[in-house]
């Protein structure tokens, strides 16, 4: 998904941040060889950010819901410690081929799994509690995974949240996925146990954490 900012800034804040190493630009280069789809990849700069929020808060283990080509996987892989963990959840056997492929070649890849199946099955299955947890999957499941991401955060863990302004349509939602966006974001907003702000970082990134 485009971001809120121009195709030129955008490339100005890549080229003015830390970049990701050879393996990471190669899985970027074959993700944008796939067209349209590629827009599903989290773009640089939200890579890079969630990297520096795994680092600085030193999480132990990170859960991911929505997997894609793993460009995220790998970037908030990079964040963790030599002994930490990251769990990242898809459905498409065939996107997650080309994340394994580039994960082997990364010496972070051995700090990642994979789990194929529903999201929301996968996560009731899911032991232990996670110190972040990054939901970047279908819109229209924001609400589930949020309400089963709260039984599985640690008690400082962080909640990002991925594609939150939808390119302004939350502006004035009318096809579903807008609809539903807009609906995740005015609840979070009404949650009284957790509190929220939203980062206009490419196309909105909402981060949540306990009161």
């Amino acid at each position: 998904m485009a971001g809120l900012i121009s195709d030129g800034l955008e490339n100005y804040i890549s080229s003015h941040s830390e970049s990701g190493g050879a393996v990471e630009k190669e899985l970027r280069n074959e993700t944008l060889a796939l067209g349209s789809s590629s827009g599903m990849m989290s773009g640089d700069s939200v890579g890079n950010f969630l990297k520096l929020i795994v680092k600085i808060n030193q999480c132990k283990r990170v859960l991911e819901i929505g997997t894609f080509t793993g460009y995220s996987a790998l970037m908030l892989a990079s964040g963790l410690q030599e002994n930490g963990e990251l769990i990242t959840c898809d459905i498409n056997s065939e996107t997650s081929n080309i994340a394994k492929k580039y994960w082997a070649k990364s010496p972070h890849g051995k700090k990642i799994k994979l789990v194929l199946g529903p999201a929301i099955e996968s996560m009731e299955k899911l032991e232990g509690k996670f110190d972040l947890i990054f939901i970047d999957a279908d819109k229209n499941n924001y609400l589930n995974y949020y309400n089963k991401s709260k039984d599985l955060l640690s008690k400082n863990g962080i909640i990002i949240v991925d594609n939150v302004l939808w390119s302004g349509r939350v502006l004035s939602p009318e096809d579903k996925q807008s609809i539903s966006i807009d609906n995740f974001n005015k609840f979070v907003k009404e949650d009284k146990d957790y509190w929220n702000t939203i980062v206009p970082i490419r196309d909105g990134l909402m981060i949540i954490t306990r009161r």
